[in-house]
């Protein structure tokens, strides 16, 4: 009898060994070791809390609680391809090394930048949630500035944390360059060993916190995946939309972030064996998810840029009531979890959106309806931002308002 060869785990096993090491956002993965994951698309995550010291009387000193909660997860994107190879292209001896470089090549193209864009991009919403954002013009940093406005930011973590918590900066690579032609660099890098998993790493860091070198197309605060399947999407993948301003680097704390991927080749179907044609199936997806934690929240910064992304706003008068308008928003769709869309109107200028300040009910800023449909003045300036839930704005657009007039 012929040896029936498990390609499906010859696969996953390069998933294994790849996988969790060429990310740029390896660092992330898992941090929480009381993490609990058997599985499907929720995880479950401890939270320790813990009374404060009170004073002794005799010798008793007073009860307090330690409480242990679990909070439950969701993995929030599942991803997955499937690919034909036909029959003709191989044969049986090498389809498994034809697959084999196939599989890598998918890896290391397309999979993997994805997920490092997502993570980064998610990490950014973090930091914006809980107002842990410093702005900082990009085209203000310089090989002369760069060393101190980074230590400084070190020095802004560390303070509430404490200088014990090893640190992560996630860099884009041409300020990574900017800082190594810094006059005072060499006294500050040195190198160090990483590990994940079983595999021993040597990685770069700044004053003994690692440093994490990112290609700059990645270091995005807002992201848009294709579904692969609809009109102008079926190329699949990750773009950057043009609807967030650009990430100058990422400081965190490895607690404050937690990632979690799980990629599988979950069937492999020979010619003889797939129905639906003459060709090899390889059937790929992953769960992951990234969550930072609001009680560790102070270990993370993210450093943008002063620049907004661009919104493409329009407005066309309402038919019902006078003063009404619809309000439309070009290429915003369903782009990262909890943020939103808020509007502003005046008379004279439109209001303005600084990175880093939030926009607020109390300053006239209101969300946008699903619809579209407000009630303003023609004639107004209306400025649209996309925030995050509680309000730090990341991208804004603004026209000129057309409303029913009688």
């Amino acid at each position: 009898m012929a040896n029936t060869i498990n390609y499906a785990a010859v696969f996953n096993r390069i998933l294994d060994e790849k996988f969790f090491i060429m990310p740029r956002t390896m660092w992330m993965e898992n941090t929480n070791p009381g993490i609990v994951y058997d599985g499907g698309k929720e995880v479950k995550i401890p939270m320790l809390s813990a009374d404060g010291l009170g004073d002794m009387q005799s010798c008793e000193a007073p009860a307090g609680d330690l409480v242990l909660e679990w909070e439950t997860k969701k993995l929030q994107w599942y991803r997955g391809r499937d690919f034909k190879i036909p029959r003709y292209a191989v044969n049986e001896t090498n389809f498994a090394l034809n697959a084999d470089n196939a599989l890598r090549v998918f890896l290391r193209t397309k999979v993997i930048p994805e997920m490092d864009t997502v993570r980064i991009a998610a990490a950014a919403q973090g930091a914006l949630s809980y107002g842990t954002v410093k702005a900082q013009a990009t085209n203000g940093i310089t090989t002369a500035n760069i060393l101190d406005l980074l230590m400084a930011d070190i020095t802004d973590v560390q303070d509430k944390i404490g200088e014990d918590e090893q640190l992560y900066i996630q860099i884009s690579t041409s300020l990574k360059g900017l800082l190594e032609r810094s006059s005072q660099i060499q006294r500050y890098l040195n190198v160090r060993d990483f590990t994940v998993r079983s595999v021993n790493m040597k990685m770069e860091a700044l004053n003994d916190q690692y440093l994490v070198g990112t290609p700059s197309a990645y270091m995005h605060s807002v992201v848009k995946l294709l579904d692969g399947r609809t009109s102008g999407q079926t190329v699949g993948g990750v773009e950057f939309v043009g609807l967030g301003a650009n990430i100058n680097w990422i400081i965190a704390a490895r607690p404050a972030v937690d990632a979690i991927a799980r990629p599988q080749i979950t069937k492999v179907f020979s010619p003889d064996e797939n129905q639906l044609g003459d060709c090899w199936k390889i059937m790929f997806n992953m769960y992951h998810g990234l969550w930072t934690m609001q009680n560790k929240g102070d270990g993370l910064l993210v450093n943008l840029d002063t620049t907004p992304g661009t919104l493409t706003v329009a407005s066309e008068a309402g038919t019902a009531a006078v003063g009404d308008s619809v309000i439309t928003v070009t290429g915003v769709g369903d782009i990262m979890p909890g943020m939103k869309l808020v509007y502003k109107a005046a008379s004279g200028t439109a209001p303005s959106v600084a990175i880093g300040t939030k926009l607020t009910t109390s300053d006239g800023w209101a969300d946008l309806p699903a619809d579209g449909l407000i009630s303003t003045t023609n004639g107004y300036k209306i400025t649209v931002a996309l925030v995050s839930a509680n309000g730090q704005p990341v991208s804004a657009g603004n026209t000129t308002v057309v409303a029913k007039a009688s």
